[in-house]
Formats: C-alpha cells, structure tokens, sequence
C-alpha cells in the first residue's frame, strides 16, 4: 500500500507533519470538481479513506485503466481488507505516468493509518502482498452528498458513515442466510471474515 497526500491537505492534528515526506504531493484529487458539489473543497486525505484506482498515462507503452469502463462510479464505496480488518473508503483519485512504472493498491494516508497506524508516512507505506480492495459497479455504490459525512472532522467518522453503503454492497457477495439473520451489531463483523477469506483465496490463487 503505497500512501497518497493528494487533495486538500490541512491535517486534522497540528503535530501531523506524516505527508511531508512524499515527494509527489498534488494539489488536487482526480475528481475534485465533483466533490465540490458535496460542500467540500476536495477530498482530505487525512479525513476521507479514499482509494487511488485506475491508471491514467500517455507514455509509450504504459499500460492504462480505467475503472469507468468496468461499471465503478467516482467517489463509489470501495472495502478494504488489510491488517484483519475491512475498511470503508471510496474511489478518489487516479494514478497518472508521473512515476517510473504504473501502480496499483494506493491509498490515502487515513485510510493506511486505519490499517496499519501511526507509522504510515508520505514516504513510508506497507510492503506486504497482503491486501484486498474491492470495488462495486453501478450507481448504486456511490453514497452522493448526503449518503456520506464529507465534513467529518476525522477518518473515523468519515469511515463509519460508509458502513451503510458499504455493508449493502458486501451482501452482494453470497453470505448464509443465518448471517443476514444476525443483529445490527454482528453483521459487519461476519462480512469482515467473509471478505477475508475472499481475501485469502485471491492470495493463494
């Protein structure tokens, strides 16, 4: 998981100087325009858990993807699972040929921090081949202004206004129906092993 700083980046604590030390820091995210109709200037990656997904370039040979053309909305949920946990985030920015090779599994430094913890930095990201995201098509995944608490002052309020979105898009994965039976309060629990083992599964394949 590669840590991106992109966006408004006024951090949450004063003493939160961890994206310094990127050197590829941009001013804006890929869908900032749209985001702006949410009531915010663009998205914070100290605040919104936000996944970088799809390739954009115009060098020789770099390969491109864009995830649009597989179905998945701008600023849709998308499940996280890294460190035996599922986070919530949503699709907020792209990466474009500016590096040495194309890339794959960034992320905002809020998003590693729920991960990984403090120890995230701008120039310090996880190295394990041990993460899965997951990303859902249709318009139904994308939470809009107000399915999504834009102004939330920390990831973690940011995160758990997702649950509800994000929970309905894991039912799509086929789960016992004495898990959909479960209360409130044990759903999402049972999601995170399911995703897990998804998880597990794509690793060993």
């Amino acid at each position: 998981m590669d840590i991106d700083c992109d966006g408004d980046q006024k951090p949450t604590t004063a003493n939160d100087n961890r994206c310094e030390a990127s050197t590829d820091t941009q001013a804006r995210t890929r869908f900032r325009e749209k985001v702006r109709r949410y009531g915010i200037p663009d998205l914070n990656p100290h605040v919104h858990t936000y996944v970088v997904f799809g390739n954009e370039g115009s060098k020789p040979r770099w390969p491109v993807f864009d995830p649009q053309q597989q179905g998945i909305k701008p600023l849709s949920v998308m499940a996280v699972v890294c460190n035996n946990k599922l986070i919530y985030g949503v699709w907020g920015d792209t990466n474009g040929d500016d590096g040495s090779q194309a890339m794959v599994g960034e992320a905002s430094i809020s998003l590693a921090t729920a991960c990984f913890g403090d120890s995230m930095t701008g120039g310090n990201g996880h190295n394990g081949n041990d993460i899965l995201y997951l990303a859902f098509p249709g318009r139904d995944a994308v939470p809009g202004a107000h399915g999504a608490d834009w102004n939330a002052s920390t990831f973690q309020q940011f995160e758990r206004s997702l649950a509800p979105v994000g929970d309905r898009l894991l039912r799509r994965i086929a789960i016992p129906k004495k898990s959909l039976a479960m209360p409130t309060h044990t759903i999402r629990p049972a999601l995170t092993l399911l995703v897990a083992l998804v998880a597990f599964a794509s690793l060993g394949a």
